[in-house]
């Protein structure tokens, strides 16, 4: 999890940094985007992901990469990877599970 959460550090900038947000004893990972995009302050969750017993919850993916490609590439099993960011009634026409 923390390998493919790293790979965000290159999105920082001049005015705006990637801080990488990793809580192993709860199992919480986030990916924050602070800084300033001309006047305007940022402070954004780029990923945040639970695992909880064998799952993988993806609660927030606001990056343009498909984590869930990655973790299937890793050999994780769509069946343990939950997409929280959908709606429950929305997720039953993934492919993924809910």
């Amino acid at each position: 999890m923390k390998k493919i959460l790293c790979e965000y550090e290159d999105l920082k900038d001049e005015d705006s940094q990637i801080e990488l947000i990793f809580d192993d004893e709860r199992m919480r990972y986030m990916v924050l985007w602070v800084g300033w995009y001309k006047y305007k302050r940022i402070h954004q969750c780029v990923v945040h992901i639970n695992i909880v017993e064998d799952r993988i919850i993806i609660q927030c993916n606001d990056s343009e990469e498909s984590i869930v490609e990655k973790l299937v590439e890793m050999g994780i099993s769509q069946e343990n990877i939950s997409l929280n960011f959908i709606h429950p009634l929305h997720r039953g026409y993934l492919e993924i599970a809910t």
